[in-house]
């Protein structure tokens, strides 16, 4: 064959290449997806651990835990272990997750997920990250108490929130809805008026060709029964308790830094709860209820910024975790552990 002639065959394979590459252009290649994966940033949980030197955030820094990762689990530990802090000859162990590029560069601030203090006598304490199925992620103890006291706690034990914060429809207006079509189907059948039989017409339907009222929801209803405790959120004094259209039974407790909580459709006060009165986080205000403009008994509660309302889910923690948040966390501390002592008898073997 002479130089600068191409074979029938080869002609075809390139005529083929360039028509698969032209169909992968317009509709993508089989593989494409793993290809895309392959490219995305990755996550990797890391560990490490020592005897404290100095300071916890050198010690752990100098065992590789990047510094930035250390800082809100290090103020959660203090808020724990306060008045003592942790000193030479303490243990720690760390757990931490990074997240990496496809070539392996960090990407953002890793996150503790779990850290361990003992003291040479033997005392452990133990923090472990968690998000509750209601209310923003935080550092708890192994008990379930949270590490770091909120600023803002939840004024239940329970908490099953059932309406959130932001615009909902009315269900007030949807039960009157519902109650005047069903007062209007049963006027629709014959009627008799002055001595004669009225003409049998099809009820009209109401609020044809309007959409549900709505209104903006300023707080979140905790489903609770009657007469369930309800608690002050924070430390701060009372400054108002009456009832108040349709909140019904109502408190509101002013705290710092601007900083209020609000309490409706309760049933009645605690003893001794008036304007006036300083509280503390964690006591009894009132009883839950059904008062004011509510469809059944529920606790109302708003968290109040400047004098406007914010979503208490993003402001508020939970103190303690409880039922199925309690049991999920439970495991949760128990795979951890399980996962250290797998670390731990794979190093024992090298």
């Amino acid at each position: 064959m002479s130089l600068g002639t191409v074979s029938p065959g080869t002609a075809q394979t390139e005529q083929t290449s360039e028509a698969t590459t032209e169909a992968e252009r317009l509709l993508g290649s089989g593989d494409e997806e793993a290809r895309a994966q392959a490219l995305l940033p990755f996550t990797r949980s890391l560990s490490a651990s020592g005897a404290v030197v100095g300071s916890l955030a050198e010690s752990a820094a100098a065992a590789g835990v990047p510094a930035a990762a250390m800082l809100d689990a290090l103020r959660a530990l203090e808020g724990a272990t306060d008045p003592r802090e942790p000193q030479d000859g303490d243990a720690f162990y760390v757990r931490w997750e990074q997240t990496y590029t496809v070539d392996g560069d960090p990407i953002g601030v890793g996150r503790v997920l779990w850290m361990e203090l003992r003291t040479p006598a033997g005392a452990t304490i133990a923090i472990h990250r968690f998000r509750p199925r209601e209310g923003a992620e935080q550092f708890f103890l192994t008990s379930g108490l949270a590490a770091t006291p909120p600023a803002i706690a939840l004024p239940t034990d329970e908490v099953i929130v059932s309406s959130r914060f932001g615009i909902r429809p009315d269900p007030l207006a949807r039960r009157a809805a519902h109650g005047s079509a069903a007062a209007t189907a049963a006027m629709g059948g014959p009627l008799r008026r002055a001595g004669r039989q009225a003409t049998k017409r099809p009820p009209p339907r109401p609020f044809a060709g309007f959409a549900p009222r709505v209104f903006m929801h300023e707080g979140i209803d905790l489903a609770v029964p009657q007469g369930t405790p309800i608690y002050a959120a924070s430390d701060g004094v009372v400054s108002g308790a009456r009832p108040n259209g349709g909140y019904g039974n109502w408190i509101r407790i002013d705290h710092t830094d601007g900083f209020a909580t609000a309490y409706g459709h309760l049933s009645r006060f605690a003893p001794g709860i008036k304007p006036g009165v300083p509280v503390v986080r964690g006591e009894l205000v009132g009883f839950s209820g059904n008062t004011g403009r509510s469809t059944g008994p529920h606790l109302h509660f708003e968290v109040l910024t400047g004098g406007k309302p914010v979503d208490p889910l993003s402001h508020a923690a939970i103190a303690q975790l409880a039922g199925a948040d309690l049991e999920r966390f439970t495991r949760q501390v128990v795979a951890e552990q399980r996962e250290r002592e797998s670390e731990q008898a794979v190093a024992a073997e090298f």
